[in-house]
């Protein structure tokens, strides 16, 4: 049986290569940002500062809370995202410690 890619890597390398993907399209920065500034809010209000069709935000979101940087809280009839504030810090902080001399 073939052996996964990155199974030689220590799990905190292969997670921030995983942070690093998410994070690997103009639109999933712009995504993070606009949640960082306005807060939770349904996906049509992200699609309606984005220049990309409902369907692509959503792509997008899917695979920012695939990631774990953003997460889904149900409110009513719609879903609210929000961005996961501590994960992305201590992913940070671990890209961090990884890239000092």
């Amino acid at each position: 049986m073939p052996r996964a890619k990155t199974e030689p890597f220590p799990e905190t390398i292969v997670a921030l290569a995983d942070f690093a993907k998410a994070l690997a399209h103009p639109a999933r920065i712009q995504i993070i940002t606009f949640l960082q500034v306005h807060g939770p809010c349904p996906c049509m209000d992200i699609v309606a500062h984005i220049p990309l069709s409902q369907p692509s935000v959503s792509r997008h979101i899917a695979a920012l809370t695939g990631a774990g940087l953003v997460e889904e809280n149900p409110k009513g009839n719609t879903i609210q995202y929000a961005l996961c504030k501590d994960r992305i810090q201590m992913f940070c902080e671990t890209f961090s410690m990884t890239l000092k001399p």
